[in-house]
C-alpha cells in the first residue's frame, strides 16, 4: 500500500490504556512539586516560583548546572530515538525513557507535575501536545513528538523532538521539515539585545510559507530551578512587549504548527491531551537555549533527527 493510501485510511487518535506510575528512587533529588504543597499562581495555574513575572539572568555556575542537564535531556531523546519502530506502544517509549533518567540519577520532569502520570510526553498524529502515553502500538506512518524534561542537579533541561515511524506519507513530512525549520529560525534571531517579539516573527514567516498554523495553545518558557517561568516565548507575530534578551536568560523555543492553517482543537478527559477536530497533524521541536555575550547557544543541541 503506498504512503498516500495510507494517509487516507489514517483514524483519529483515541485515548489508549495508561499503565501504573513508575517508581523513582528515593535517593534521587525531586523537585519541589513532586512531594511537596506547592501555591500555585492565580494567574496561571502553574506552581508560583520567583521568576514568575521576572526573567532570571542565571549566574556562571547556574548555567553550568542547565548545560549538564539539557546535555542529559539530548541523551534521553536518543533513547527514545532508538526504542520507535512499528509495534511499540509510547508506553514502551515512556518506560525506556524513565529508566534512562534515573539511572543518571536524575529525575523526569514531567513525572508528577500538576498530576501529570507518566516521565515524557508522546504527541502522535492530530494530536497538537502533552499526549500521554499508552498501549497503543505505533503503526506504519505514525509520527510523533516526543518531549522529554529532566531534573538535574536542581535545575530542568527541556527538549522535543519529532520521529517517523516506518513510511510517513509526502505531506507529513513536509509538516516536520517545516516544524524543524521554524524553530531554528526562531532561536536563530535570538542573541543579546534582541526583542523577544523577533522569534515569533521569525516563526510565523516559516509557519505562513508553508501553509501551517502555528498553534497558540503552546509557547516557549524560561526555565532553571522552575519548570516555567519567564519569559513567555510566543512563536507567533505579536505586541507583547518583554523587553531585550540579555546574556545569561535561558529559555525554551517550541513552535507547534498544524498542517493545512488548521486551528481547531479538543481537550481529552484525562485534561492534558490537546487534538485537532478535523484530524490535521501537528509538528513540534523544542529547544532549551542560552543567550550568550555574542549570540546563542543551543544547549539541548544538536537535534536528535534531521528532517531538513
Amino acid at each position: 500500500m503506498s504512503c498516500v493510501a495510507l494517509a487516507a485510511v489514517r483514524q483519529p487518535m483515541r485515548p489508549g490504556r495508561v499503565s501504573a506510575v513508575r517508581s523513582v528512587p528515593q535517593h534521587i533529588p525531586r523537585p519541589d512539586y513532586v512531594e511537596q504543597e506547592v501555591e500555585l499562581d492565580l494567574r496561571s495555574g502553574l506552581p508560583r516560583h520567583p521568576f514568575m513575572y521576572c526573567t532570571e539572568v542565571k549566574t556562571p555556575e547556574q548555567v553550568e548546572k542547565m548545560r549538564k542537564a539539557c546535555a542529559l535531556a539530548r541523551e534521553a531523546l536518543e533513547v527514545a530515538r532508538d526504542h520507535i519502530q512499528v509495534g511499540v506502544s509510547t508506553d514502551d517509549v515512556d518506560a525506556a525513557v524513565h529508566d534512562f533518567v534515573v539511572s543518571k540519577n536524575a529525575y523526569p520532569s514531567p513525572l508528577g507535575y500538576l498530576g501529570f502520570k507518566k516521565s515524557v510526553s508522546t504527541s502522535v498524529n492530530d494530536v497538537i501536545a502533552h499526549g500521554i502515553p499508552d498501549d497503543r502500538p505505533l503503526e506504519d506512518g505514525d509520527f510523533l513528538n516526543v518531549d522529554v524534561t529532566v531534573f538535574l542537579d536542581g535545575v530542568h533541561g527541556d527538549t522535543s523532538c519529532m520521529f517517523t515511524v516506518g513510511a510517513v506519507d509526502e505531506k507529513g513530512m513536509r509538516l516536520c521539515q517545516a516544524a524543524q525549520q521554524a524553530t531554528m529560525a526562531g532561536i536563530e534571531v535570538c542573541g543579546p539585545g534582541v526583542d523577544f517579539r523577533m522569534v515569533g516573527e521569525r516563526i510565523q514567516e516559516v509557519a505562513d510559507i508553508n501553509e501551517c498554523n502555528v498553534s497558540d495553545l503552546f509557547l516557549g518558557h524560561g526555565i532553571g530551578s522552575y519548570f516555567h517561568g519567564q519569559p513567555e516565548v510566543l512563536p507567533y507575530e505579536n505586541n507583547k512587549d518583554q523587553g531585550l534578551m540579555l546574556p545569561g536568560m535561558t529559555f525554551t523555543v517550541e513552535p507547534v504548527l498544524v498542517e493545512d492553517f488548521d486551528d481547531s482543537f479538543t481537550k481529552w478527559e484525562d485534561e492534558w491531551t490537546f487534538q485537532t477536530l478535523t484530524n490535521a497533524r501537528s509538528a513540534q521541536f523544542e529547544h532549551t537555549i542560552l543567550i550568550t555575550e555574542t549570540g546563542v547557544d543551543i544547549l539541548t543541541g544538536p537535534s536528535v533527527m534531521q528532517f531538513t
